[in-house]
């Protein structure tokens, strides 16, 4: 008879356990569902979007392989951003260039924060989508450009191109939509000279 309730018990055991452990894998389903504080708020893929300034009017538009917001700060982290600027509103010049494109900004990577600065990362280049502009292209491997203002700087190696020339530096700081760059530390200039 010991051994009936012996072999009873050993299977109310092992049935315990197997209970058990169903739980336990179940709880580890559930919790890989579950959203962790450092995970994004939300993951998109092949993204398009257009930012509007407080005024109303087109900011930005950037398209991104991969888009992940986080809410704890408020910062986005871009894949493969191409990020294209339109011309900021001159007050009091009497034109209305809101909706030209002025500058096209791609990198690898590039993180934007709620206060409108823009970190690019790998293979940075501005690209000027005007032909009378006079600086026409930045390239480097980091920069920093406020959305806002379209102020830009660098403190990797800069190359420049523009209208009759083409520059390297070490440092950079400037303006995009006033074409305003400075070049700090081994600055070499190259100028091109048209003989009509």
């Amino acid at each position: 008879m010991n051994i009936r309730w012996n072999i009873v018990l050993a299977v109310i055991a092992f049935g315990l356990l197997a209970w058990f452990y169903s739980l336990n894998q179940e709880d580890d389903g559930l919790n890989a569902l579950v959203k962790t504080a450092d995970a994004p708020e939300y993951v998109g893929q092949k993204m398009n979007t257009v930012v509007y300034a407080p005024t109303g009017k087109k900011q930005y538009l950037a398209t991104s392989d991969k888009v992940e917001y986080y809410t704890s700060d408020g910062h986005t982290n871009f894949i493969n951003p191409t990020v294209r600027l339109l011309a900021l509103e001159i007050p009091g010049s009497g034109t209305d260039n809101a909706d030209t494109e002025s500058w096209e900004l791609s990198a690898n990577k590039a993180t934007l924060t709620k206060n409108n600065m823009l970190y690019l990362e790998g293979n940075v280049v501005a690209q000027s989508l005007s032909a009378q502009s006079r600086l026409q292209r930045i390239e480097t491997e980091s920069a920093v450009v406020n959305l806002t203002t379209q102020d830009i700087t660098s403190d990797n190696m800069v190359k420049l191109n523009g209208q009759d020339f083409s520059s390297t530096g070490l440092k950079l700081t400037g303006n995009l939509q006033q074409q305003v760059a400075t070049l700090k530390e081994q600055v070499k200039t190259h100028y091109e000279i048209n003989k009509q």
